[in-house]
């Protein structure tokens, strides 16, 4: 993982740094979807006599709730530190962008309901061989968009349609399209 340095502003104040992560309260739900679903399908499994045909699909779905339990697992041991220079994302899969480095934006929106009134944003950066992914339930999401925007904008990154749309309901202004051209004055 690449080491960021720390900002130094010029006026000697000392760097502007956040430390992120996710709340245990937003994790809960799914500690408890993925046991579950590994309670309904490994118990049988281990306890019943089953049939193949049964017990393929049963282990291929524990499966998937052994890996959501996993990957639930890493979200609640990393750690995202923002400074003027990037993001870091201390714990498992780790990474780190420099913002001057930021070479891909995305942010998508999952709705729960066919109305889009309840749902969650995932943000895809990536720059310099490195991709983080985190979603709207880290703390302080919003304001790691917001410098992603800005150092998209800087860096003349392209942003998708959709991405666009998700910064405005955010309330995030978009950076201009570096490949829209301007109308003469």
């Amino acid at each position: 993982m690449a080491e960021l340095p720390m900002a130094r502003p010029s006026t000697g104040e000392t760097p502007t740094v956040a430390e992120m992560r996710y709340p245990a309260g937003a994790l809960a739900g799914d500690y408890a979807r993925a046991g579950a679903g590994l309670a309904l399908t490994v118990l049988p499994l281990a306890f019943l006599p089953v049939t193949p045909w049964i017990a393929v699909p049963l282990a291929a779905c524990a499966a998937l709730f052994a890996v959501f339990a996993a990957r639930t697992l890493q979200r609640q041991l990393t750690r995202l530190t923002m400074d003027g220079e990037g993001l870091r994302a201390d714990g498992p899969l780790g990474g780190a962008i420099r913002w001057d480095a930021l070479s891909g934006l995305r942010l998508r929106y999952y709705a729960t309901r066919r109305g889009r009134d309840d749902g969650w944003m995932q943000a895809t950066l990536s720059g310099g061989g490195t991709t983080l992914r985190f979603d709207s339930n880290l703390e302080g999401f919003d304001a790691v968009i917001e410098q992603a925007a800005l150092a998209a904008g800087r860096n003349g990154v392209a942003l998708t349609p959709v991405t666009v749309d998700n910064l405005i309901a955010l309330g995030i202004e978009p950076p201009e399209d570096p490949n829209e051209t301007r109308p003469a004055p």
